[in-house]
């Protein structure tokens, strides 16, 4: 039962690609990521409820989960959804295990020690990237040129989690990861709910088809809110390290429920290039001495659940 609970939370997450680019043919991205918010904080707001406090909302709080909220929920989710508009599942399945190697350079930039591990990791994600950045637009209705744009576009959502594992690693460390889950999610649902409001995309609701709602449903209901209760279940019993390494199953759900579920074919280059972004981040899970190694791998992971 330990490890069923890691493996649906991974499977939902990978399958959180095709059901957003399905939704972004009907509706805005800020339509997406709002639907997907509000259905998220309410649902977190009613399984950590009783650990939610006023004061955990107070100015000394409140703008630096509002900074987070923005990083890892709002600006991320909807670059992605954006980018889903032009590019495909698939390879938005593939970049986004870019991350971990993102997060070591980033730290190495930050003063920690580049060992030979993680320079090859470096080595072999910026390949990965590139092979699936520059493959073929399998599943797009764009031309590749859009479509490479689109994934470069993508990868600023890898950017904009990184400087959110960064903050949770320096703020609000005293909170479970539970709570800094709901807490940010009920944020990002007010915030996005004015910028909906404002940029008058409210009208696109009546729009949304019987597939749309199912596509809402899943991404609100079952990504943002079974993965995260499920995922941190797995990290309480199993641990973070172990529960870690299933989230490398994640973009093989991608695939096959992108073909399932929109009939986009897998692109040849994107999965020989995800191999290598695979690749780089088991040399990067090499440092294990390291802020990047695996402890720490392990608790980053733990917060990937925002990435999708």
């Amino acid at each position: 039962m330990r490890y069923i609970q890691v493996i649906i939370a991974a499977a939902i997450w990978g399958g959180s690609y095709p059901f957003t680019k399905y939704l972004v043919t009907e509706v805005s991205p800020e339509t997406v990521v709002t639907l997907r918010a509000v259905i998220g904080a309410l649902l977190l707001t009613l399984v950590t409820g009783s650990k939610l406090r006023l004061s955990d909302f107070r100015f000394g709080h409140i703008w630096k989960i509002f900074i987070m909220s923005v990083l890892g929920v709002s600006a991320q989710q909807y670059v992605q959804a954006y980018a889903l508009t032009y590019t495909s599942a698939g390879h938005a399945g593939w970049l986004i295990v870019t991350i971990p190697i993102i997060i070591a350079a980033a730290m190495a930039g930050l003063g920690e020690r580049i060992g030979l591990p993680r320079i090859i990791a470096f080595m072999l994600g910026a390949v990965g990237a590139l092979l699936v950045v520059f493959s073929n637009a399998a599943g797009t209705a764009a031309a590749p040129a859009p479509a490479i744009k689109a994934d470069l576009i993508f990868l600023t959502s890898c950017l904009a989690w990184t400087g959110y594992v960064i903050l949770t690693k320096k703020w609000l460390t005293f909170w479970p990861q539970t709570k800094v889950t709901a807490v940010t999610m009920i944020v990002a649902m007010f915030t996005m709910l004015v910028v909906w409001s404002l940029s008058g995309k409210a009208g696109e609701l009546a729009a949304i088809s019987a597939k749309g709602w199912v596509c809402a449903g899943y991404l609100g209901v079952l990504s943002s809110a079974l993965a995260y209760t499920f995922w941190n279940n797995s990290v309480e019993t199993l641990g973070p390290v172990t529960s870690s390494y299933f989230i490398y199953i994640q973009p093989f759900f991608t695939v096959l429920s992108a073909y399932l579920f929109i009939g986009e074919p897998p692109a040849a280059g994107a999965f020989a290039g995800g191999l290598l972004i695979m690749a780089g981040v088991y040399f990067v899970n090499l440092n294990k001495n390291s802020v990047t190694g695996g402890g720490f791998i392990g608790r980053f992971l733990t917060r990937l659940c925002g990435n999708v």
